[in-house]
C-alpha cells in the first residue's frame, strides 16, 4: 500500500490514500486585477504533442468565438521552465477578451495557463501576468 498522500485545497487538506493525479482544471479570479487565471492539466498529452495541442487549442478558441485575432506562438518560460505563449483577442458573448495562453511541459504531463481580461491588459495586469509567469516555482517531487 502507497504512503499517505496530503492534497491541498482552498478549503482545507485531504489525507488520501495513495499516489494522487491532479486532472483539475483551476478557476481563479483575480478580483483586484480584474483578470482571470485558469491553469489546466492534461496526462493524455506526450511532451512530443505540446506544440499541435497549443494549435488545437487555437483552432478551438477561432471556431467557437467572433473576432478572433491571435499572434504567432512566442518561446518564453514558465519559471525555470520551457513555455510557449500565445497573445490573443476575441469576441465572447458581445464583450472583447484578450488573453494570453501559456503551455509547459511539467515533467509527466502538459501544464497549460490561460490570463483573460475584459478589453485589452491594463499595465498592471501585464505586469502581474509576466511576474505569475517569471515567479512560478516548481514543486520539488518527494524521493
Amino acid at each position: 500500500m502507497s504512503q499517505p498522500v496530503q492534497f491541498v485545497l482552498s478549503e482545507g487538506t485531504l489525507n488520501l490514500p495513495g499516489v494522487v493525479q491532479d486532472q483539475s482544471i483551476t478557476v481563479l479570479s483575480l478580483a483586484d486585477l480584474r483578470a482571470t487565471l485558469v491553469a489546466t492539466r492534461d496526462w493524455k498529452i506526450t511532451e512530443d504533442e505540446v506544440d499541435s495541442f497549443l494549435q488545437q487549442q487555437l483552432q478551438k478558441v477561432k471556431r467557437d468565438m467572433k473576432k478572433f485575432s491571435a499572434q504567432s506562438p512566442e518561446p518564453t518560460t514558465l519559471g525555470p521552465w520551457p513555455a510557449q505563449q500565445v497573445a490573443m483577442r476575441f469576441e465572447n458573448q458581445g464583450v472583447a477578451v484578450e488573453q494570453k495562453l501559456l503551455v509547459a511541459w511539467a515533467k509527466d504531463h502538459l501544464l497549460a495557463l490561460t490570463f483573460s481580461a475584459a478589453g485589452q491588459f491594463t499595465e498592471q495586469q501585464t505586469q502581474a501576468w509576466q511576474a505569475i509567469r517569471q515567479e512560478f516555482a516548481p514543486c520539488v517531487a518527494e524521493a
